[in-house]
Parts: C-alpha cells; sequence; structure tokens
C-alpha cells in the first residue's frame, strides 16, 4: 500500500512539474552546444604532425576526447563541434577516431592544406569518408598570403556547395575583406569568423581594422564565434573587461542569430574553465538579453551543422 501512494505521489509530482513547464512556471534546461572543441592525444597511434613545426612533438597538457565528455556531461552541453588543432597537420585521424567513438555527442571538422592544388578533393574525402561537416583555415599564421580569395580556391568552394560543408576561419581583421568577396561569389558555403575576427588590442586603436569584419553581417550564411577572451586580452585577468566592448559591438552589428559559442579546449584548462566560460556570457557579456543567449548558447548551431538526433 505504502508503495502504490509512492507511486501516485511521484506521479502527481510529474504531473506537476510538467504543467508548470508547459505554463512557463519552470524553465526547461537550455541547450548548450560547444561549436569549437579540440582535443589531442599522446596515443602514438596519432602522432603529431605539424606542416611548420617538425620540432612539436608533444605540449605540456593532454587534452583527450574522454575528458570532454566527462566535461560535458557534468555542464550539460548536448552537443560539441570537434575542430582538429594544428598538432596534427592536415592528418585529422584522431578527430575522425573521437567522432566515431562518440557519435551521438559530437560532428566534426578537419585541416586542409589550403595550398594543395587538390585541396577540393582532400575535402571531399574527408567528408564522404570520414563523415566530417566541414573544414577549418587559418589565414591568420599567413598575414601576407593570398590564397583565401585565389581563382585556384574557387572549386573548393564549389566542392563544399555541393556538400553542404562548412568553412570555419581564423582570421586577421585585415583578411577580411577576401572573406567577403568569397562569402558572396558562393552563398551556399556557411561560414564561421572564430574568435570574434581577433581583434588586436596592442593596437592604439583597433577599430578601424576590426570593422572590416561588420561587413559580413549582410551575409545570412555567415555566424561569428564570440569566443576565448582570454586569447583577445591585454589585461589577462578574469573577466576581462578589455574584450566587453569588442563582443558587444559584435552583438550590436550581427544580432543574436548570427552570433555563437564556443571554447576552444577540453579540460583540463588552463585559460578559462568550463564553469567561468559560461559565467563569462551570463553575467559579464550583460549586453544579451536571455533569449540571445539561448540562441547563441545552443539553438544558433542547430542551423549550421547537422547535430546526430
Amino acid at each position: 500500500m505504502k508503495q502504490v501512494q509512492t507511486r501516485h505521489k511521484l506521479a502527481g509530482m510529474l504531473s506537476r512539474r510538467s504543467l508548470l513547464m508547459a505554463a512557463g512556471a519552470v524553465t526547461p534546461p537550455r541547450l548548450i552546444i560547444d561549436t569549437h572543441l579540440e582535443v589531442w592525444t599522446d596515443d602514438p597511434r596519432f602522432p603529431f604532425a605539424h606542416p611548420e613545426r617538425p620540432d612539436l612533438k608533444r605540449v605540456p597538457v593532454q587534452g583527450p576526447i574522454e575528458n570532454q565528455v566527462e566535461q560535458m556531461k557534468e555542464f550539460g552541453l548536448k552537443y560539441a563541434v570537434l575542430v582538429t588543432p594544428r598538432y596534427y597537420g592536415w592528418d585529422a585521424s584522431y578527430t575522425s577516431y573521437s567522432r566515431r567513438k562518440y557519435p551521438k555527442l559530437f560532428v566534426a571538422h578537419g585541416l586542409i592544406n589550403p595550398l594543395d592544388p587538390k585541396v577540393h578533393e582532400r575535402l571531399r574525402y574527408w567528408v564522404k569518408e570520414h563523415s566530417f561537416q566541414g573544414m577549418r583555415f587559418s589565414p591568420i599564421y599567413h598575414p601576407q598570403s593570398t590564397w583565401l580569395n585565389s581563382k585556384e580556391h574557387y572549386p573548393l568552394w564549389r566542392e563544399a556547395e555541393k556538400l553542404g560543408a562548412v568553412f570555419n576561419y581564423y582570421i586577421l581583421p585585415h583578411q577580411m575583406p577576401m572573406l567577403e568577396e568569397m562569402c558572396g561569389r558562393f552563398p551556399g558555403v556557411k561560414v564561421v569568423v572564430d574568435h570574434a575576427g581577433k581583434p588586436d588590442l596592442k593596437l592604439a586603436d583597433p577599430w578601424p581594422e576590426f570593422r572590416k569584419m561588420f561587413r559580413l553581417k549582410k551575409f545570412p550564411q555567415v555566424w561569428i564565434s564570440n569566443s576565448e577572451p582570454y586569447e583577445m586580452t591585454e589585461l589577462k585577468k578574469y573577466p576581462y573587461e578589455d574584450t566587453w566592448p569588442f563582443y558587444k559591438a559584435i552583438y550590436e552589428e550581427f544580432g543574436g542569430r548570427q552570433i555563437i559559442w564556443g571554447t576552444g579546449y577540453p579540460r583540463p584548462r588552463w585559460e578559462l574553465p568550463m564553469d567561468k566560460e559560461l559565467e563569462f556570457v551570463d553575467k559579464y557579456c550583460s549586453f544579451y538579453t536571455d533569449e540571445d543567449r539561448r540562441l547563441m548558447l545552443g539553438e544558433n548551431a542547430l542551423r549550421i551543422w547537422r547535430f546526430p538526433k
């Protein structure tokens, strides 16, 4: 009899909670998606192969995929986008391994050599053979390069349109006009600008260069990742007050529907742990509305990537 009463009581509590949620009295857990997550390991099956730093064989801290799985459980993240770190060069095998090991949690981006004359074929390989959904390019490491909007890259962007691939760009402010040209020429390619477009706070006035990114707001297929304040700041102390005006300007220009959120690295963190990552958005970026936070922390990502059901 007591067990029956307990079951009825529990059912009543659940029904009441359901009614409260339907009435808006109880807020359901928000969707959180980390749109930029790099993982790595010293497992000899996945050797480092940095294309410009053959001396780079180890890093001080390991960031295996298992760490991130634990962190996602702890903080309630539903999905993440794996992005191959530079340590592996053009070999995204560990990223592929991680996605396949946890197929319900992750989608994946690799790295491909932008100077490879068959770069479009490499894109097709990783998408078709490894189920990757995009690629990351880093013209930031080649500040004088012009490959981004070269005619040699037209086949790459055409292939991306066919495949539905996403490109994310780690890019300097003065390189934005090249990206703007390609976004206009190939509107079928979804583009993410990494880490707030990297404004240079060392400059006496970083704004003229930084504002070049704002021209991308006319493209509905472009999103800005308001991430990694610890890399932008010159104060080097949380909560990085000197970065706030730049995140606010991006928000005012692009609006809540063209901004996404990501962390960059998994546990263990040597810059900003996950609780502080979320606190930075929720508390210190006070210019966001609750609706905007809901969009940038999760729902916008659903419009960019195809996450597992």
